[in-house]
C-alpha cells in the first residue's frame, strides 16, 4: 500500500434548527502503509509471533475499525428529552498517521510506541520479542499479542493535544492516556485474563488515572452506564481540540484571589457534568451497587441530554 492510501474522512456536520437531525457521512477506516521490521529472524519470539499472527495486514485492519468505532464514531441515538436544545456532537477528526511500523525487537519489557524522528505521523511500534515467546505459557497467546497490537495501535491514532500546539497546551496524565489504549483493547474483545474488573469501591485503585486496565474500566463505566455511547470519543476529540484543560491544582476550588465559588474551566466537568473527583467518586458508588449489570443493559445510549458540548 501507498503512503497516499490513507483515508480520514470526516463527516461533514450542518447546522440545522430540527433536533432530530443527524450528522451525515461516514468515517472510512484508515489505510495506513504498514512495515514489519525483525531484528533477529533466529530468536524464538520471531517464529512464534509470525505463527500467531499470520495475517499481520488484516490484524492491524481489524484493530482500526475498533479504534475507528470506538473512539471516531458519532453514536446514532434516539432524540434529546428536551427538543429544544439541539443534540451535542462532535466531527470526527482521524489522526493523520501515514505509516505504521512494527518492529519486532529483543528488548525488556512489553512494547512501546513512538513517533518517527523527523515526522510524527509517521509511527512505530516496538514490541519485545522475549516478551512474545513468554506469551506462549498463556491460555490464550494468539489474544494476548493482538491485544498488545491493539493497544500500541492506539496510542498512533488516538489525540493527546492540538496539533499545532507544541508544548504550550496542556497534556492529559499518562494513565488516561494508557486508560484510552486499554478501553479500546477491552472493547475489541482482548481483555487477558489477569485483568480483574473492580465489583466493589473497595477494589478501584486509589487514583482514576492509574491506567492501563484500571481507568479502562473507569472508562467504560463512562461509556456503557454513566454517560453512554460515544462519551469516549468526545473525551478524545477534546483532547485534539483544546487539550487538557482546566485540570490544574485549582481545577474543582474557587478561582485563587476572587473569592468566587463559581467553578473553573474543567476538562471533565465541561464535558460530562461533573468533575473528576465526583465523577470517581460516582464510580465508586456505582460499583457498590447490586443489580449493575441491568443498568448497563437499560442504557440505550441517551446522552444528548447528559454530555455538554463544550463548543457551543
Amino acid at each position: 500500500m501507498r503512503t497516499s492510501d490513507i483515508h480520514t474522512a470526516i463527516p461533514q456536520v450542518t447546522t440545522t434548527d430540527d433536533p432530530n437531525a443527524k450528522p451525515t457521512g461516514t468515517i472510512e477506516i484508515p489505510k495506513p502503509k504498514l512495515r514489519l521490521h525483525v531484528n533477529d529472524l533466529r530468536h524464538s519470539g520471531c517464529n512464534t509471533f509470525l505463527s500467531l499472527v499470520p495475517s499481520l495486514a488484516s490484524t492491524i485492519d481489524n484493530a482500526l475499525v475498533a479504534i475507528i468505532e470506538n473512539l471516531y464514531t458519532i453514536p446514532r441515538s434516539s432524540p434529546p428529552r428536551d427538543p429544544s436544545k439541539a443534540p451535542p456532537i462532535f466531527t470526527p477528526s482521524v489522526s493523520p498517521t501515514r505509516s505504521v511500523t512494527i518492529f519486532l525487537r529483543d528488548i525488556d519489557g512489553v512494547a512501546y510506541t513512538n513517533g518517527a524522528e523527523l515526522d510524527d505521523d509517521h509511527k512505530e511500534i516496538h514490541i519485545s520479542l522475549q516478551y512474545i515467546h513468554k506469551a506462549l505459557k498463556l491460555p490464550n497467546p494468539r489474544a494476548e499479542i493482538v491485544g498488545v497490537l491493539t493497544h500500541e495501535l492506539v496510542h498512533c491514532y488516538q489525540h493527546t493535544a492540538p496539533r499545532q500546539a507544541g508544548d504550550s497546551a496542556p497534556r492529559p496524565p499518562g494513565g488516561l492516556i494508557e486508560g484510552i489504549a486499554d478501553f479500546v483493547r477491552l472493547k475489541a474483545g482482548f481483555a487477558p485474563p489477569h485483568w480483574k474488573r473492580p465489583t466493589s469501591a473497595r477494589e478501584r485503585p486509589e487514583k482514576w488515572d492509574q491506567g492501563y486496565q484500571h481507568t479502562a474500566y473507569f472508562l467504560e463505566w463512562l461509556e456503557d452506564v454513566h454517560i453512554g455511547k460515544g462519551a469516549i470519543g468526545m473525551l478524545n476529540d477534546r483532547l485534539l481540540r483544546v487539550g487538557y484543560v482546566g485540570e490544574g491544582l485549582q481545577m474543582e476550588g474557587e478561582a485563587p484571589g476572587t473569592g468566587s465559588s463559581a467553578p473553573l474551566p474543567s476538562f471533565w466537568r465541561d464535558l460530562f457534568g461533573s468533575g473528576i473527583k465526583q465523577l470517581w467518586e460516582d464510580y465508586g458508588t456505582y460499583l457498590d451497587k447490586p443489580n449493575k449489570t441491568n443498568d448497563a443493559q437499560r442504557n440505550d445510549g441517551n446522552w444528548e441530554d447528559e454530555i455538554i458540548n463544550p463548543f457551543e
